[in-house]
């Protein structure tokens, strides 16, 4: 049985068709601390501590990691879903992709959700890792067996625990969910 505590990133400070890799916005900052805060009671000592190696994932765990003196290892299999590069693009991209199923997407999006998959099935003890929105969602997907990839709201900077205990996937705790969806 392993435990794991999802914890999206905190507001960026650019939207998604403005900046590819944008850092925190202040508010982003203050999402990071209060992760920080409902983390401390509830993560073992020593826990590991991974992050996608995007910039708001990143200084959404500073917090976290600095306050245990620990490392905060970047994992790219943690990544938000490959997009375009394209900025002009990644609007458009983005919306149509939150109406889809996920067998309806290319084949690279099947292989990021079993490197996923295949990551948190191999943590060996409790892990907290800093990542996306569509993460998160593709774990709900899998927990629920819906192919649909919209499954979830996850709020910047919430914190989901979930445990694995082989082929049992579960949701011990839900953070706090959007009211509506991203743009």
């Amino acid at each position: 049985m392993t435990d794991i505590w999802l914890v999206r990133h905190g507001e960026a400070a650019a939207g998604f068709g403005e900046d590819i890799d944008p850092g925190l916005s202040p508010l982003g900052h203050q999402q990071a601390e209060t992760a920080e805060k409902l983390l401390t009671p509830v993560v073992p000592e020593g826990a590991i501590l991974l992050s996608s190696p995007k910039r708001r994932a990143l200084e959404t765990g500073e917090p976290f990691a600095g306050s245990r003196g620990q490392d905060l290892l970047s994992d790219s299999r943690f990544i938000e879903l490959p997009s375009p590069g394209n900025l002009d693009e990644r609007h458009t991209w983005i919306q149509k992709v939150l109406r889809a199923n996920w067998s309806d997407l290319p084949e690279s999006v099947s292989v990021w959700r079993a490197e996923i998959f295949r990551a948190l099935e191999a943590c060996p003890g409790p892990t907290v890792i800093f990542t996306h929105f569509l993460v998160i969602n593709s774990v709900e997907s899998k927990i629920s067996g819906d192919n649909t990839v919209l499954q979830c709201l996850p709020g910047n900077g919430s914190v989901h625990h979930l445990r694995i205990n082989g082929d049992d996937w579960r949701w011990m705790r839900r953070g706090e969910m959007l009211e509506s969806v991203i743009n």
